[in-house]
């Protein structure tokens, strides 16, 4: 069987050159209720825009590559605001970043390509104006026995902030897993979405509601299928030994 080929790339950099390529199955606008409140916009001063997902009453995770100026070196904290329902008047949210800190391991080829997709997330911490409405919850993450129990078939759905819909969340629902792969590990999809959507929110439901199974990072190909790249995250990256005092790489 071809493996697949996972084309990750410095999304950041190019999904404004690519506004007719990032369709989404299914999609449709997803702007009010949760889990659509917890899921905005990563703005970066002279560096555009991404998706995080609120994971902490001060805390978000998004794609790590988003935080980088391509190959050269990491954007100031001082130059990132998370934004949620940006559309709104009343926004549900707008939140300086004052540090980040990457998953641990990650690393950056000389072209600015995640060496391994699946440690391309980092957590934001946020600073004052961080969400305060009741109605905005953090999404919980995947425990053990969630994430164990993906596997082909299981349904998924993205949530993300595209150049499209800069200002509008959209939701594309009834995706299903090809295949979860690597240590750690990502989940290659059919939710084809392009680079325009990098830290797009990859959720499932389970018993429990809506888990956050993974971030996406990047597109592949699986026997000549495309497929959506997901970084999978679990509950146990995300206490205070990884957040706490984040201050940026």
């Amino acid at each position: 069987m071809n493996r697949a080929r996972l084309a990750v790339v410095p999304l950041l950099l190019v999904f404004l050159l690519l506004p007719g390529r990032n369709a989404l199955a299914a999609e449709r606008p997803s702007v009010d209720g949760w889990p659509g409140f917890a899921v905005g916009r990563v703005n970066v001063r002279g560096g555009g825009f991404c998706t995080a997902t609120l994971i902490g009453a001060h805390q978000a995770v998004t794609a790590a590559h988003c935080l980088r100026d391509g190959a050269s070196a990491w954007y100031g904290a001082d130059r990132i605001v998370v934004e949620l329902a940006p559309h709104r008047s009343n926004r549900k949210g707008h939140a300086r970043v004052i540090g980040f800190r990457p998953a641990p391991g990650l690393a950056f080829l000389p072209d600015g390509t995640p060496e391994d997709p699946a440690r391309d997330w980092a957590v934001l911490e946020l600073g004052e104006g961080s969400p305060g409405d009741p109605g905005v919850q953090p999404v919980e993450l995947a425990s053990p026995a969630e994430r164990a129990a993906l596997r082909p078939g299981s349904l998924l759905s993205l949530v993300a902030y595209t150049s499209q819909r800069p200002y509008v969340a959209t939701l594309a629902d009834g995706c299903r897993i090809q295949e979860v792969r690597g240590q750690p590990q990502v989940v290659l999809h059919d939710c084809t979405a392009s680079a325009a959507v990098a830290g797009a929110a990859v959720l499932a439901e389970t018993q429990a509601g809506t888990v956050l199974v993974g971030i996406q990072v990047g597109t592949g190909d699986l026997d000549g299928r495309p497929v959506g790249v997901a970084a999978l995250l679990e509950r146990r990256i995300e206490p205070a030994a990884l957040l706490g005092s984040a201050t940026g790489p």
